[in-house]
């Protein structure tokens, strides 16, 4: 039926602890605050979605973190990342890594 995909699957999403301090210029989103952050309609929110284990994902990484401290300046704009193998968001569906999406300011 319909209220198992409502309201029991969000129960089962995994996510981390939400990081007490954000310490780089790339945002770290984890399960519980995906929501609040990427569905905040007055952000431009671009997410990578990566694995620890992901070749692509580590060379990916430094350039990724430029681009967020050369956009820092931007406070309309989040560049994120989130963890997928610990992390899950029933906004999107995930096949491989990385996967970066882009969530526009407005109607989401």
């Amino acid at each position: 039926g319909r209220d198992w995909e409502s309201g029991k699957l969000s129960a089962t999403l995994k996510s981390e602890e939400i990081p007490a301090a954000q310490n780089e210029a790339v945002y770290v989103l984890v399960g519980k605050s995906f929501d609040e952050i990427v569905m905040d309609p007055t952000k431009d929110v671009l997410v990578e979605f990566y694995a620890p284990w992901c070749g692509h994902c580590k060379k990916l990484a430094p350039i990724y973190e430029e681009l967020a401290q050369n956009m820092a300046h931007n406070k309309n704009l989040v560049i994120a990342k989130m963890d997928s193998t610990a992390n899950e968001t029933d906004k999107v569906s995930i096949q491989g890594f990385p996967t970066i999406k882009f969530w526009p300011a407005g109607n989401k």
